[in-house]
């Protein structure tokens, strides 16, 4: 808890008027050693929340600017979709999500847990889990850019879920990306299914999705009527959004 207190305090160091510091002076500030302020910057570096620019010298890095933006992206988002998640968990008692994809992270920007007694808990899409081994995670991918999906696929290839084979892989993204919706097993809960329907801005640009994530064995009792209510809600959330409908 002490270093993590530690590297918030030296990230508030960087300001408009202060964007680039160098380790003595991050030292000094902190009152910790020159030795210990580097092992810090070090680590930070190899995640992206600081930037070595020259000797000695740091910038805040890439990850910061990912972060600021997925929280900008989402928050209009959370405000919109809140109403309509609760309504669906009022009227269906079951878990929902609102994710958005941050390069090669699935980021959860709202969940509301079901109220039934046999239920999915949120920790399913909040815990450590790859974008494709969810559905929502593929309808994400499926409307980036063929660059970003093969960026993905190639970073990803050693994973331990296997990959849609190559042969096959863009006809389903393809498939997926037309219909906006993508339902099946979470590879790591096999008898959960996630019926996961992509939300649009007001350009009618897919950016977001929604999710519904269920026990199998209450999915299989009426599979297409858990697709009707993914669908109905995106659409209205989208809608709410400001996307005009055709």
């Amino acid at each position: 808890m002490a270093t993590i207190r530690k590297v918030g305090d030296i990230l508030r160091l960087f300001s408009e008027n202060e964007p680039e510091l160098g380790l003595s002076d991050i030292a000094r500030r902190m009152e910790i050693s020159t030795s210990g302020t580097h092992d810090l910057m070090d680590g930070l570096c190899k995640i992206g929340m600081v930037q070595r620019i020259a000797r000695g010298r740091y910038r805040l890095g890439p990850m910061i600017a990912s972060l600021y933006r997925v929280l900008i992206d989402t928050s209009a988002l959370v405000d919109v979709a809140r109403p309509t998640l609760e309504r669906m968990v009022e009227d269906y008692g079951e878990t929902v999500f609102l994710t958005v994809l941050d390069r090669s992270r699935l980021v959860v920007a709202d969940a509301i847990e079901g109220r039934k007694g046999l239920r999915v808990a949120r920790s399913v899409m909040e815990r450590d889990i790859e974008v494709h081994e969810t559905p929502v995670g593929m309808l994400h991918l499926s409307v980036i850019s063929k660059a970003q999906q093969d960026a993905y696929f190639i970073a990803h290839a050693g994973s331990r879920t296997p990959l849609l084979p190559p042969d096959r892989r863009q006809a389903e993204l393809d498939a997926m990306a037309n219909k906006g919706i993508a339902t099946g097993p979470l590879a790591t809960e096999r008898d959960v299914i996630c019926v996961g329907a992509l939300l649009r801005n007001h350009t009618n640009i897919p950016f977001a999705a929604l999710s519904i994530c269920i026990p199998k064995s209450r999915y299989d009792e009426q599979p297409r009527a858990f697709r009707t209510i993914a669908q109905t809600a995106a659409t209205k959330i989208s809608a709410d959004l400001g996307m005009q409908v055709l």
